[in-house]
């Protein structure tokens, strides 16, 4: 309940400001900073190296040191994707938490799963479906989900959050960053920005885009941990009115489960064809793939844990903080629409 109160008072209001200023810049916010925190970075090192001929003066030193060093610092500290994260979302209690679990046993799970294979089998795998599902992009995507998250997040009882109106493209250093780690998209807690990876940078099903767009306006309402932004995804597009959406959510879910389906013909040839354009792309990254290496080497790296997905293998837990808290909340939803 603390959180609650500092949201409405400070936090929504502060989010809905940084909000309203970067969705109206054309260009991404964050690219810019890393470039300016990295160049002024290595202005001051030189100075201390040659000691003389780049900055003259202790408030040059100041200056460069505070939008240097201290800037990336502070700028890393309050991104999500850490554990030590210090955005004051990140201290929002877990929605498993908040909103509670029901007890899903494996067999009801599975049966949950294959009804929606078989439902998305039917409208995909018809030429009428696959052209009208074709017709998304992620900025209908966004639009829908921005209203369709209010939504969500009224009838659960949560605090709103702010108006997501753009995303951005990523540029060369977060699509770097971003590629090497494993989030090839983001919303970023210091400055309120999304942002999206170029498609040449990384092919991808489009499937993965709309979610991408939906997942990252979940973060931009104030919900920084992925589980949280994953499960109100969730939520969003299974109660949209859009078939479109609709299908898209079945996607989203089933992609977690860890349990060999059956997929739509039409997903697995767009599948295909988009792995040999990814092939050609990472062939043109080998900094991106020297970096991602290095970080599974050491365990920096990006894990499907954390936003809710199953290995097949993966012993099945009843109260998955997934599944488990998606169904409790469908049912909370459903009451609260029905009252």
């Amino acid at each position: 309940m603390s959180f609650d109160l500092y949201w409405r008072l400070l936090g929504l209001p502060l989010s809905r400001l940084k909000g309203f200023v970067v969705d109206a810049i054309p260009f991404s916010v964050v690219e810019l900073a890393l470039w300016v925190g990295t160049g002024a970075t290595l202005v001051l090192l030189l100075s201390f190296v040659f000691r003389r001929g780049l900055l003259r003066g202790k408030r040059l030193r100041i200056a460069s040191l505070l939008l240097g060093p201290v800037f990336l610092v502070a700028l890393g500290l309050g991104q999500g994707a850490f554990p030590w994260s210090l955005a004051p979302s990140a201290l929002r209690e877990p929605l498993a938490r908040r909103l509670g679990t029901d007890s899903l046993p494996e067999d009801s799970f599975r049966a949950w799963a294959e009804a929606r294979a078989e439902a998305l089998r039917d409208s995909l795998n018809t030429p009428e479906g696959w052209a009208r599902y074709r017709t998304l992009d992620e900025h209908i995507a966004l639009r829908a989900c921005d209203t369709l998250l209010d939504g969500v997040l009224a009838g659960l009882g949560l605090p709103p959050g702010r108006k997501v109106r753009a995303f951005k493209d990523m540029g060369p250093w977060t699509s770097t960053m971003g590629l090497a780690y494993g989030g090839p998209a983001f919303h970023d807690p210091f400055f309120g920005e999304i942002a999206i990876v170029k498609d040449r940078d990384m092919p991808a099903p489009l499937h993965w885009r709309l979610i991408a767009a939906c997942h990252e306006a979940a973060h931009a309402k104030g919900f920084t941990r992925e589980m949280d932004a994953e499960i109100l995804t969730q939520l969003a597009l299974a109660g949209a009115a859009d078939p479109r959406l609709r299908e898209l959510g079945d996607i989203h879910f089933l992609r977690k489960t860890g349990v060999a389906l059956k997929w739509p013909d039409s997903l697995i040839a767009e599948s295909r064809r988009v792995r040999a354009a990814r092939e050609a792309a990472e062939a043109r990254q080998p900094v991106v793939r020297a970096l991602r290496e290095l970080g599974e080497k050491y365990g920096v790296h990006n894990e499907g844990a954390k936003y809710g997905e199953r290995e097949a293998h993966d012993t099945w837990n009843p109260r998955h903080p997934f599944f488990a808290t998606v169904r409790a909340a469908e049912r909370k939803l459903d009451a609260e629409h029905n009252r």
